[in-house]
C-alpha cells in the first residue's frame, strides 16, 4: 500500500465508529431530557396510584362506619318516645343479643341530664361529651364521636349515636353503641396491600387515633425538618385532601396522601416510602442506559427504532393499563369527554363491570392466576367492542369501563345481552369460576345547553351495579330514577322489618278454596300482608322477594304459622266450623329436619288436629328433587298434608309427579291466563292439554286445585274436566279472620 493512502475499509469503520459516538452523545443528551420529562409522567402516575389506593381504603373504612350507623338505626324496633328511663333501660337489658352487632361493646341510652342507662345494667353520670351536644344542641340526627376513655371500662371507645326525639321533634335522648378502639383497629388492620404502606387516622382535633406505633396514639405530630414542618397533623385535620412529599416520625421521606372521611370528619393518611419510587426509577434508568449504549454500538438504525418504541412504552405506562392495554381510568375519562363534545346531541351508553368476589380470587388463587383472569376478561371485552367506536378503560383492580355512542337503547341492550350470554358460556370452561356484574347508565339528552359528564355517568353505573349486592341471579342493573326510588324503598323496608314483626304490622288473610262438586268452602290459603303506620299497605310483591334475598322470610313464615295455628285453635275451642288451612313454606328453607323440628315445636303449643294444616311447597325453589322429597316425607310422617304450589311454572313438573309424593297439585294461575281468550273462552288446544294434566294427576291419586279463577267460564271448564277445587276472585278475594269466619258460618 502506498504511503498517503488510507484503507477504505478502515476509513469506513472509523467513520462508523465516530458517527456512532457522535450519535450516542446526541442521543444520550436527548435521552437525559426525555427521561427527565418521563420521570414527571411516572411521578404523576405514581401519585395517581397512591391517591386511588387511599380512596379505596377510605371507602372501605366509611363502609364499616356506615354499617355501624345502619345497625344503630335498626336498634330501635320499638317506640320509646313515650317511655320513661326505667322502661327504656329494661328494653335495652332484654334486647336480643343476636340482633346486636358483635363489634358493639355496649348499647346505652342517655337522657337530657347526661345520665346513661347501659345494656349491661349499669347507670352512669356522664360529662357533657361533644357527641351528646351535637344531638341535643346542634340538631343532628346521627353522629360518630372521636375516641375517648369510657367511664365504664376505662378503655378507649368510639360511640355511634342516634338522636331520639319527642313527637313534636324536640330531642329526648341519645341511643348509642360503643365500639372498643382496639376492635376498630383490628377491623381495618388488614387493609394494607404492601408492607411499604403505612395507614393512620387523625381525629378532628389533629391527634392520631390509629398509628402503626402505639406510642403515637392520641398525640399530635409535626415534622422536625423545617421544609416539611407545616405538614403537621393539625394542618392535615383542617385540610380536605391532597398528595404531598414529607417525612414521617422516623425522618424517612414518604409520599403522603390524605383524605377527609365522609362519615366522621377524620383524616385518613396513607404514606408510601419514597425510596420505592426512587429505586424503581434508578433501576429502570440503569437498564435503559445499558441497553441504549449496546444498541447504539451495534446498529444506529436500531437505536433510533428503540428510542421510538421506548417513548411509546412510556406513553402506554401513563395513559394505558400495562396489564390489559386498555385506557387508564383517567385517560378513559378524557377520551370519553372528547367523544361527548364531538357528538353533543347523541345517545351514549356507559357500562361499568367487575368480577364478583375478585378479592377472594386474589387471596385463594394468587396474584398471577388473578391477573390471567383479568386478561381473559379483557380479551372478551375487546372482542365485544371491536366493531364499536368505543372507549374501554380499566380502573382499580377488576373494574372495567366501556363507553360508546349508540343509536338505540333497545339495540345496544340486545348486543350487550348476547355478549353476556357468550361470556357466561366461556367462563364455564375457565379454570377459575367467576361471575360478572354490570352497572349500565344511558345519556339520552338532546339539550345543547346541558353538559353530559362522564364522571356522572360512571357514578350512575356504579350505583346501579351496587344495587345487585350479592345477588347472583341478576347480572346487571340499569340506572334510572326509579332504581334510586326502589333502592330507597327497599332500604326503608329492611330497616323496618324487625320492628314491623314485633309490632304485629304483619297480618294474615285467608282466601277460600271451593270444592267444585259441592260448591262449598273446603279450605283456605293463608296469605301474609303488611300494614305500615307510615307507608300504609305494603304489597307482598314489594317485600316478599326482598325478604327471600335477605333471609328474613324464614322468620315471617313462622310468624304466619303461629297466627294460623292460633286462629284454628280459637275456632275449635269456640265450636265454630273449621276447614283445612294451607300455609306456604318459602324457598329459603333448605334443611328439612330443622324446618320440621321447628314447625312441630310451634304446632305443639296448640290443640288442633293435624289434618287442618296443609303445607305448600314451591316447585320453583332452589332445592333439588331429593330435598323436596325429604320435606314431603317428613311432613307426612308428622301427619300433615303436602301440596305442590305453583305447579307447572318450573322446568321439570312432569318428571316430579312420580318422584315427590305430594298429596295436592296446585296449578299456577298462568295456566288459565295463557289459555283464556279475549272473550273469556278457554282455547281448545289448551283445554285438551289441561284435561290431560288433570287425568294424569288423578291417575297418580293427586288432588287438584287451580289458582286464579276469575270468570264463570273458567269455573265451568274446570268443573267439566273433573278438577277438585278452585281458588280465585270469582269466589272471593283474600279475607280477614273475621270476614272469613262470617263467610264460613254462611256456607255450611
Amino acid at each position: 500500500m502506498k504511503k498517503g493512502f488510507i484503507d477504505s475499509q478502515k476509513l469506513k469503520i472509523s467513520f462508523s465508529i465516530l458517527n456512532s459516538l457522535v450519535i450516542l452523545l446526541v442521543v444520550s443528551t436527548l435521552s437525559f431530557f426525555f427521561l427527565k420529562y418521563d420521570k414527571n409522567l411516572m411521578e404523576d402516575f405514581y401519585k395517581e396510584n397512591c391517591t386511588n389506593l387511599t380512596n379505596g381504603y377510605a371507602q372501605t373504612i366509611d363502609t364499616f362506619l356506615f354499617n355501624y350507623t345502619d345497625t344503630i338505626n335498626a336498634l330501635t324496633p320499638f317506640d320509646i318516645s313515650d317511655l320513661d328511663e326505667k322502661q327504656i333501660h329494661k328494653r335495652l337489658l332484654t334486647y336480643p343479643k343476636e340482633k346486636i352487632n358483635q363489634d358493639f361493646e355496649c348499647i346505652f341510652y342517655i337522657n337530657r341530664d347526661n345520665k346513661a342507662y347501659a345494656s349491661d345494667g349499669s347507670i352512669l353520670e356522664l360529662s357533657s361529651y361533644p357527641f351528646i351536644n351535637e344531638i341535643f344542641f346542634e340538631g343532628k340526627t346521627y353522629t360518630i364521636s372521636d375516641p375517648f376513655i369510657s367511664p365504664r371500662t376505662g378503655n378507649y371507645i368510639i360511640v355511634f349515636a342516634k338522636g331520639i326525639f319527642y313527637k313534636d321533634g324536640a330531642p329526648r335522648g341519645v341511643l348509642c353503641a360503643s365500639v372498643n378502639l382496639q376492635t376498630f383497629h383490628h377491623k381495618i388492620a388488614n387493609l394494607k396491600s404492601t408492607e411499604s404502606e403505612t395507614i393512620s387516622l387523625i381525629d378532628t382535633t389533629g391527634s392520631f387515633i390509629l398509628h402503626p406505633k402505639a406510642d403515637m396514639l392520641f398525640k399530635k405530630y409535626a415534622p422536625a425538618d423545617e421544609e416539611f414542618s407545616k405538614y403537621s397533623t393539625d394542618y392535615l385535620s383542617r385540610s380536605q385532601s391532597g398528595c404531598i412529599e414529607t417525612v414521617n416520625s422516623r425522618n424517612e421521606r414518604v409520599t403522603l396522601v390524605y383524605q377527609t372521611m365522609e362519615a366522621t370528619g377524620w383524616t385518613l393518611c396513607v404514606s408510601v416510602a419514597r425510596n420505592n419510587f426512587d429505586n424503581f426509577y434508578y433501576d429502570f434508568l440503569k437498564e435503559l442506559i445499558l441497553i441504549t449504549v449496546i444498541t447504539m454500538i451495534v446498529l444506529l438504525g436500531i437505536e433510533i427504532y428503540i428510542m421510538d418504541v421506548f417513548q411509546k412504552k412510556q406513553l402506554l405506562a401513563t395513559n394505558f393499563d400495562p396489564l390489559t392495554n386498555f385506557y387508564s381510568r383517567v385517560h378513559f375519562e378524557k377520551e370519553s369527554e372528547k367523544v361527548i363534545k364531538h357528538y353533543p346531541n347523541s345517545k351514549f351508553m356507559l357500562i361499568e363491570c367487575d368480577i364478583h368476589g375478585f378479592k377472594f380470587i386474589n387471596q385463594n388463587y394468587g396474584v398471577e392466576p388473578a391477573n390471567k383472569l383479568l386478561i381473559f376478561i379483557s380479551d372478551k371485552i375487546r372482542n365485544f367492542t371491536k366493531d364499536m367506536d368505543a372507549c374501554v378503560g380499566r380502573g382499580f383492580a377488576d373494574h372495567f369501563y366501556i363507553f360508546c355512542k349508540i343509536d338505540s337503547v333497545h339495540a345496544s341492550m340486545k348486543v350487550f345481552k348476547e355478549y353476556c350470554a357468550q361470556l357466561n358460556n366461556d367462563i364455564k370452561n375457565y379454570e377459575i369460576p367467576c361471575f360478572m356484574k354490570y352497572g349500565i347508565a344511558f345519556s339520552m339528552t338532546k339539550d345543547k345547553e346541558k353538559n353530559v359528564s362522564i364522571t356522572e355517568l360512571i357514578g350512575q353505573a356504579s350505583f346501579a351495579k351496587s344495587t345487585l349486592k350479592d345477588n347472583l341471579i341478576n347480572q346487571y342493573a340499569i340506572y334510572n330514577s326509579k332504581l334510586l326510588e326502589k333502592v330507597n324503598r327497599e332500604r326503608y323496608i329492611e330497616t323496618h322489618m324487625e320492628q314491623a314483626l314485633q309490632n304485629n304490622e304483619f297480618f294474615v288473610m285467608y282466601q277460600p278454596k271451593i270444592d267444585l262438586h259441592s260448591d262449598s268452602i273446603v279450605g283456605a290459603e293463608a296469605l301474609v300482608r303488611w300494614y305500615n303506620p307510615e307507608q300504609g299497605l305494603i304489597t307482598p310483591d314489594e317485600f316478599i322477594p326482598l325478604f327471600e334475598r335477605n333471609g328474613f322470610i324464614k322468620k315471617l313464615d313462622f310468624f304466619v304459622y303461629d297466627k294460623v295455628f292460633h286462629f284454628l285453635d280459637s275456632q275449635v275451642r269456640n265450636g265454630r266450623r273449621v276447614v283445612t288451612i294451607s300455609v306456604n313454606m318459602s324457598r329459603n328453607h333448605s334443611k328439612p329436619e330443622k324446618f320440621v323440628h321447628d314447625f312441630m315445636n310451634l304446632f305443639k303449643n296448640y290443640s288442633i288436629p293435624r289434618n287442618l294444616i296443609e303445607v305448600e311447597l314451591i316447585e320453583r325453589s332452589f332445592m333439588n328433587e331429593n330435598t323436596l322429597k325429604e320435606f314431603t316425607e317428613l311432613l307426612h310422617k308428622e301427619g300433615f298434608t303436602v301440596a305442590m304450589d305453583d305447579f307447572g311454572s318450573g322446568e321439570s313438573s312432569l318428571n316430579m309427579l312420580t318422584q315427590i309424593p305430594v298429596d295436592v297439585l296446585k296449578f299456577d294461575r298462568t295456566f288459565l291466563l295463557s289459555s283464556t281468550t279475549e272473550n273469556g273462552i278457554i282455547d281448545q288446544t289448551s283445554a285438551n292439554f289441561l284435561e290431560t294434566l288433570i287425568k294424569l294427576s288423578k291417575t297418580l291419586n293427586k288432588q287438584t286445585i287451580f289458582e286464579g279463577v276469575e270468570t264463570e267460564s273458567q269455573r265451568d271448564f274446570l268443573k267439566s274436566i273433573n278438577c277438585d277445587q278452585v281458588q280465585g276472585f270469582f269466589y272471593s278475594k283474600p279475607l280477614t279472620e273475621s270476614d272469613f269466619t262470617k263467610l264460613m258460618e254462611g256456607n255450611k
